[in-house]
């Protein structure tokens, strides 16, 4: 990383930390592609010194990392503030990786009752086998203190959560772990590292699905763990066995697209707070999620913990009468007259996606467990892109006219 780069804006990190190619005798201005499996070494006392970490080489073989992935892993350190990072083949990798660097078999995982699916679903039918088990409790600070017993190796944390956007006073919930030796892991994919930096506030790990705000193209998957060295040491070791990397060309990608991020999060920060006012105002919208919004039961935290709200709006269209076909019907009549937004799965790219919660997410749950999860069949989940934001209003105006 460049002298003195990680100690300025965020837009200049973005921009400039990363590998150091002045010592390439070409001075390239971005990282080149390190497109090869293998490494060579001249002789093998080279290759002791690599394994002996006496030497200044990265890699031997690209499955442990490629000087393209390391550029990527430093400019997500100097954003985030992190000693040490990982990056992974996907958001879930990053959590799995996470989570079984610190956790042995017989220990166990709380974690809020809120948050993305996929991790419950990594949780509940895989982590499960391997004899580490989760404890799901409610956001507030005594249901976490209560759940802190002996036997809890890792308090995990989605901030803020998904589809409702909630959040914890993280401080509060970090020190309560801390008390007890236990390792906070902090997803805070929804708010990236413009909006907020877990480890400041004491968390011991933070991952991110880089897909989404980092990258910010929808062209990529990938993951990132962040921490201490110590601990992110561990992350890589299961990094590398499990061999869940992303390539150079994806880090190249997404280093060019991170150049850009805070630029994209202020707009998505401006125009999500915009769209969510309007469909808070708007007579045929039954509820709108946003921290931001002073109606948001999380809007205190919000103040306290985010720069922005993200990219992200939740909102319910209000449906004929309360059945479930009725609520069904309404959200999918609206889907459907969008014109802008695109119905699809993930978030954070700079076009905007939309969709039913309950058609993506939970759609393998009946509607009875949907419900008792809040999801209701009229929950719409929007990734505001970085069109115009007039344009995407007028046509949410002109799709909710058609309900």
């Amino acid at each position: 990383m460049k002298k003195g780069v990680a100690k300025k804006g965020m837009a200049t990190r973005a921009i400039h930390a990363g590998h150091d190619n002045q010592n390439d005798p070409h001075k390239p201005l971005i990282t080149p592609i390190y497109q090869t499996a293998s490494y060579g070494f001249e002789t093998t006392e080279d290759l002791a010194a690599f394994y002996d970490k006496t030497s200044t080489r990265l890699s031997e073989y690209a499955r442990y990392g490629t000087p393209t992935q390391r550029a990527l892993e430093e400019t997500l350190m100097a954003l985030e503030g992190a000693e040490d990072a990982v990056v992974t083949s996907s958001g879930m990798s990053a959590i799995c990786a996470a989570i079984l660097a610190v956790a042995d078999t017989g220990s166990q995982i709380v974690s809020l009752n809120e948050g993305y699916r996929g991790t419950f679903k990594a949780f509940d039918q895989h982590l499960s086998r391997l004899g580490i088990h989760t404890d799901y409790v409610s956001l507030g600070l005594d249901a976490i203190k209560k759940a802190l017993d002996k036997n809890v190796r890792v308090l995990f944390i989605e901030i803020p959560t998904n589809p409702f956007l909630r959040l914890i006073d993280l401080t509060s919930a970090v020190a309560l772990a801390k008390a007890k030796g236990i390792t906070t892991v902090v997803d805070a994919t929804f708010a990236s590292p413009f909006n907020i930096q877990p480890l400041t506030y004491g968390a011991d790990l933070v991952v991110h699905s880089v897909t989404k705000f980092l990258n910010g193209h929808n062209d990529t998957v990938a993951g990132a763990v962040l921490g201490s060295k110590e601990l992110i040491e561990k992350v890589r070791g299961v990094r590398g066995l499990l061999g869940s990397n992303p390539d150079a060309h994806q880090c190249y990608l997404i280093s060019r697209g991170i150049k850009t991020f805070p630029l994209r999060m202020d707009a998505h920060n401006r125009s999500a707070l915009q769209i969510a006012t309007y469909l808070e105002k708007h007579p045929k919208i039954e509820r709108v999620w946003y921290p931001m919004l002073t109606s948001h039961p999380d809007f205190t935290l919000a103040q306290k913990y985010l720069k922005g709200g993200g990219g992200i709006v939740s909102f319910c269209v209000k449906a004929k009468n309360s059945s479930q076909e009725a609520r069904f019907s309404a959200a999918s009549a609206f889907l459907n007259a969008l014109t802008i937004p695109t119905i699809g799965a993930s978030l954070g790219g700079v076009e905007s996606l939309i969709h039913q919660v309950s058609v993506m997410s939970y759609w393998d749950m009946d509607s009875a467990a949907r419900l008792k999860a809040s999801i209701q069949d009229n929950l719409i989940r929007f990734s505001v892109g970085l069109e115009d934001t007039e344009d995407l209003i007028n046509d949410l105006a002109n799709a909710l006219e058609k309900i």
